[in-house]
C-alpha cells in the first residue's frame, strides 16, 4: 500500500513539472509538425474564447489569456500551418458585413416606402376631391424624389469608382525565386534589396504581375492595371550553388508586393545586363520541383517557403473575396433605389387611374402604424454595431516590426475607405525576449498592440436617412460610431524560425460594439422653444436649468439667422410668497430677460438678433398655492422661429 503511495506522488510530481515548465520556458520549442498540413474545413466544434479588452492598467487579462490558450492548445501551435480557427474566423468576417448590409438596405426599403405612403395620405392623396385638385402638384412631388434618387445613384457610382481608385495602394502578394550569376553585391545582405530594386527589378517585375493577372483577373469585376512591384522582404541565408562549368550562381528567395490596380510601372534603373532567371512559386508543388530541379536550399527554406505560399495564397483569396463583395454591395445599393425609382414612376402613371377611388375603413391606420413600425426598426438597428476584424502581429529579434490587418468594410457609400493590408512599423516597440518565459513575451505583444493599434472608424460611415421637420421627405445625414467595448480572443500563439531569426507570432479575432452617432444637416430654419426657471426674487437662473441652457445654445445655433425673443415671467402677486407688486414683478421680469440675453451674448451671439419682453406675473403656468409650484412661474421663456407674425 506504502509502495502505490509512492508511486502515485511521483506521477503527480512529474505532472506538475511538466506543466509548469510548459508555461514557462519550456514552451519556447516551436512545433514544426507537418508544414503541408492545410487548414481544416470542419468547424462544427470551433469555439472562440473572447477576453473584454481591459481600460486603464489592468494588464492581468492579457497575461491570463495566454496562459488559457497555452494550456487549452497543450502548448503553443505550428508555426506552418493555418488553424481552422482561423479560417473560420475569416469567414465569419465576410458573412458577419454581408448579413449587416443586406438587413440595412431592407430595413431603409421598407422605411422609404412606408414613409411615402404615409406622405400621401397626409397630403391628401387618398381624398377623393382632393386627389384631382392636387393631381398635377403630386406628380411634380413624386419627380423632384425621383431627381433626388437619381442624385445618389450617381453619389453611389462616384463612390464606387474613388473606391476602385483607392485599390491602386492594395498588394497582391507573391513569392519569387531568382537565380543570378555570382556578384559580390548580392552576397552583401546591406546591399540586397538595393540591387533588386534597381539592376534586376525590370526583369522580375513583368512575370509577376502576368502570374497576378493570370491567377485572380479573371475573377474581378474591374480589369487590372499595368501595375508595378514592391520587394518587402529577402530570405536572410545566402544561397550559391556551382554549376557543370564552374559558374557560381545566387539564389534569391523573395516576398513580392504587386499593385495591380496601380496605373503605372515601377520608377526602376535600367536593366542590369546580367543574366536572371525568374521563376513565380505559385504553390507548394512548385516550391518542391523547383528546388529539387535547381539541387538548393535546406529544411529551413523550404519551410520557410511552404509557410509564406499558405498564408500568401490564403490571404489574396480572402482580398479578392472582399473587393468582389464591396463591389457587390455598391451594386446592390444601386439596384435598391432603381428599384425605388421604379416604383415612384409607376405610382405617378397610375394617379390618374387612382384619383376616383378612397382609402377603405382604417386604411389611416393601418399607414400610420406601418411608418411608425418600419421607421422604429430602421433607426433602431443602427444604434448599436458588432464589427470583427482579425489581427496578426509579429515580433522579431525584439522589436515587434508589423501589423496585419483584416476589418469588414462597412461603409460602402464612403469613397474615402482605404484597405490595409501591411502597416510596417506602425507599432514598433522594444520587446525583450532573452531568458524570459514565451508566455510573458506573448503578453507583451498584447499589451503593446491594445495600446497602439485602434480601430479606424472611418471604415465603417453609413449613409442613413430620417424625414424632415414637416414629414414631407427624407433628408440624407451620415453615420459615424463610438468603440463601447472590445473584445479579444487569440487564435494562435507561436515561435519559429525565418532563416537563422526566431519569429513570435500572434494572430487574434477582435469584435468591437460599436454605438452610433446619426448627424445630419441643419434645416434652414426651426423652431427653438426652450424654458429657464430662476431663483425667488432674483435673476440668477437655477442650476437645475443649465442643461436646458445648453441645449437652448446648440438649436439656436442651428438657425443663425432667426430672430431670438426672450421674454421675462414672475410669479403673480401672493401674501405669504410672492415676488413683489405688480411694478415690481415687471422689472424683475425684464432683468431675468436681460440677463438671459447677455448670457448668450457672452456665447458669441449677435446682439441684434434678440427681442426682450417682460410679462410680469400677467401669464402664470403653475397651478396651486405652494411655493414648489409658484416656482414654475419664475421663469424665461426663449422662442426662435423663421416668422413671428403669422405664429
Amino acid at each position: 500500500m506504502v509502495k502505490q503511495m509512492n508511486y502515485f506522488r511521483i506521477l503527480t510530481a512529474i505532472f506538475f513539472t511538466l506543466f509548469l515548465f510548459a508555461l514557462s520556458g519550456g514552451a519556447q520549442e516551436s512545433t514544426s509538425g507537418n508544414t503541408n498540413s492545410s487548414p481544416s474545413t470542419d468547424d462544427s466544434n470551433i469555439n472562440y474564447n473572447f477576453h473584454k479588452v481591459p481600460s486603464g492598467d489592468n494588464l492581468k487579462v492579457f497575461h491570463d489569456a495566454v496562459i488559457g490558450h497555452i494550456v487549452n492548445n497543450k502548448g503553443i501551435q505550428d508555426f506552418y500551418s493555418i488553424p481552422a480557427v482561423e479560417t473560420q474566423w475569416l469567414a465569419t468576417i465576410l458573412a458577419s458585413e454581408t448579413k449587416w448590409h443586406e438587413q440595412m438596405q431592407k430595413l431603409e426599403q421598407d422605411y422609404r416606402k412606408a414613409f411615402q405612403e404615409r406622405a400621401q395620405l397626409k397630403s391628401g392623396q387618398n381624398d377623393r376631391a382632393i386627389r384631382i385638385e392636387n393631381y398635377a402638384t403630386a406628380i411634380a412631388k413624386i419627380e423632384n424624389e425621383i431627381a433626388e434618387i437619381q442624385r445618389q445613384i450617381v453619389q453611389i457610382n462616384v463612390d464606387q469608382q474613388v473606391y476602385i481608385n483607392g485599390l491602386r495602394e492594395t498588394p497582391v502578394t507573391s513569392l519569387v525565386a531568382i537565380k543570378t550569376l555570382y556578384t559580390p553585391d548580392l552576397m552583401s545582405s546591406k546591399k540586397k534589396l538595393d540591387v533588386l530594386n534597381s539592376s534586376i527589378f525590370k526583369s522580375m517585375e513583368k512575370p509577376v504581375l502576368a502570374h497576378i493577372s493570370a491567377a485572380y483577373g479573371n475573377s474581378m469585376n474591374i480589369p487590372f492595371q499595368a501595375g508595378h512591384i514592391r520587394v518587402t522582404y529577402l530570405y536572410p541565408e545566402n544561397i550559391t550553388h556551382f554549376d557543370s562549368q564552374a559558374n557560381e550562381y545566387v539564389y534569391l528567395f523573395l516576398r513580392v508586393e504587386a499593385y495591380p490596380f496601380s496605373s503605372g510601372r515601377s520608377k526602376a534603373e535600367i536593366a542590369d545586363s546580367r543574366s536572371a532567371s525568374v521563376n513565380v512559386l505559385a504553390d507548394i508543388e512548385q516550391i518542391e520541383n523547383y528546388l529539387k530541379t535547381e539541387n538548393v536550399g535546406d529544411k529551413r527554406l523550404l519551410d520557410w517557403l511552404k509557410k509564406e505560399s499558405n498564408y500568401q495564397n490564403f490571404n489574396n483569396g480572402h482580398l479578392i473575396n472582399k473587393i468582389q463583395g464591396n463591389l457587390s454591395d455598391f451594386k446592390i445599393f444601386s439596384n435598391g433605389l432603381k428599384q425605388s425609382i421604379s416604383e415612384l414612376t409607376s405610382n405617378a402613371q397610375n394617379l390618374g387611374a387612382k384619383r376616383d377611388s378612397l382609402i377603405g375603413s382604417g386604411e389611416e391606420e393601418r399607414i400610420e402604424s406601418e411608418y411608425k413600425r418600419t421607421k422604429d426598426l430602421y433607426h433602431q438597428f443602427y444604434r448599436n454595431r458588432k464589427v470583427l476584424t482579425y489581427e496578426k502581429y509579429t515580433l522579431e529579434n525584439d522589436v515587434m516590426f508589423s501589423l496585419f490587418l483584416i476589418e469588414g468594410d462597412a461603409a460602402k457609400n464612403n469613397g474615402s475607405t482605404k484597405q490595409k493590408q501591411m502597416i510596417d512599423s506602425n507599432i514598433a516597440d522594444n520587446i525583450p525576449i532573452s531568458g524570459r518565459p514565451l508566455k510573458d513575451i506573448f503578453a507583451d505583444i498584447l499589451i503593446t498592440a491594445n495600446q497602439k493599434s485602434k480601430l479606424d472608424l472611418q471604415n465603417y460611415r453609413e449613409r442613413i436617412y430620417r424625414s424632415n421637420d414637416e414629414q414631407t421627405q427624407l433628408i440624407q445625414g451620415e453615420l459615424a460610431w463610438e468603440v463601447k467595448n472590445e473584445e479579444f480572443s487569440i487564435l494562435k500563439l507561436t515561435r519559429g524560425n525565418v532563416g537563422s531569426r526566431s519569429h513570435f507570432v500572434v494572430h487574434l479575432a477582435k469584435r468591437s460594439e460599436l454605438v452610433s452617432k446619426p448627424g445630419f444637416p441643419s434645416p434652414k430654419n426651426g423652431i427653438c422653444r426652450y424654458t429657464l426657471l430662476f431663483k425667488r426674487g432674483s435673476n440668477v437662473m437655477r442650476n437645475s436649468s443649465k442643461s436646458n441652457l445648453n441645449d437652448l445654445v446648440k438649436c439656436l445655433r442651428k438657425f443663425p439667422q432667426q430672430i431670438i425673443q426672450i421674454t421675462g415671467h414672475s410669479d403673480p402677486l401672493k401674501p405669504d410668497f410672492g415676488e413683489g407688486s405688480k411694478f415690481s414683478n415687471v422689472t424683475l421680469g425684464l432683468k431675468r430677460a436681460e440677463k438671459t440675453m447677455a448670457t448668450l451674448v457672452k456665447l458669441d451671439f449677435n446682439k441684434g438678433r434678440f427681442v426682450v419682453i417682460s410679462k410680469g406675473g400677467k401669464e402664470p403656468v403653475a397651478k396651486g398655492k405652494k411655493e414648489q409650484n409658484a416656482g414654475k412661474d419664475r421663469r424665461v421663456e426663449v422662442l426662435s422661429k423663421p416668422n413671428f407674425e403669422s405664429f
